[in-house]
């Protein structure tokens, strides 16, 4: 049997093993139950409660004995439903947080930082502050990029990232690694209010630098996946000369 589902459901592997147990043996004690699902005694009843908590198990005393029992299977559909209904609610909730976040952040945030996030998802943090930030017209720079930032599972992210930028009419200037340009360079040049570019043959560099209004970002994906966010204008004015000078040395 597949138990990934109800993993997935939020069971625990102990609740799972419980659980499965009741269905195989019915009404049953303790003492079964133990043998038969491998939990231990000293866990066995904080399980039954989590279980019962979640409406997929109960209990009856008879002759001042406890007898479990294993709910409906059904009754799985019908905590899905609850689970989703809470999620939903939660959701809500936090909705209406989120503004009152961003403006302590706005607040604890000086007009130059630095800041380092940690991973894939560090990488799509510190590219989604550029659709915050900006506006039609303006341009970023994407400078140094090479096959390693669209390994593992980076590529959709960039694609509907990028759907969203183009839709929003900030215009975009990228230059690959020459060993990128299959198939990233001409995909990417393939976007609207995209222009792309590549360094001469050999000039790998796993390290690139993305320049945007006040901001460089300076990401890699290689081995340890990070980047480091600078907000400070004049750096962001000094690193623009550096793209714009590289970008003179690319070819199309």
């Amino acid at each position: 049997m597949d138990i990934e589902p109800l993993r997935q459901l939020g069971l625990t592997d102990g609740e799972i093993k419980v659980y499965l147990a009741l269905m195989r043996l019915g009404e049953t004690t303790s003492g079964p139950l133990v043998e038969e699902s491998g939990v231990s005694v000293s866990k066995i009843y904080l399980v039954l409660d989590r279980l019962a908590k979640k409406g997929l198990a109960s209990h009856i005393v008879k002759r001042k004995t406890k007898f479990f029992k294993a709910a409906d299977p059904n009754r799985l559909m019908v905590y899905l439903k609850e689970k989703e209904q809470l999620l939903t609610e939660q959701g809500k909730t936090l909705k209406q947080l989120i503004p009152q976040l961003e403006l302590q952040q706005q607040s604890a945030v000086t007009s130059e930082t630095a800041q380092v996030y940690d991973g894939l998802k560090g990488l799509q943090t510190a590219r989604e502050r550029t659709l915050k930030i900006m506006k039609k017209g303006d341009e970023m720079w994407i400078i140094g990029i090479a096959r390693s930032p669209y390994e593992g599972s980076m590529t959709p992210y960039f694609k509907e990232y990028h759907r969203r930028r183009y839709e929003k009419g900030i215009n975009c200037r990228y230059l690959y690694n020459e060993y990128a340009r299959q198939p990233y360079g001409e995909t990417s040049s393939m976007y609207p209010l995209s222009e792309v570019r590549y360094l001469p043959e050999g000039i790998i560099t796993h390290a690139w630098m993305e320049i945007y209004a006040d901001t460089v970002t300076i990401g890699i994906n290689k081995g340890k996946s990070f980047s480091v966010v600078i907000q400070n204008q004049e750096v962001a004015n000094s690193f623009k000369v550096y793209a714009q000078l590289l970008w003179s040395l690319g070819r199309r």
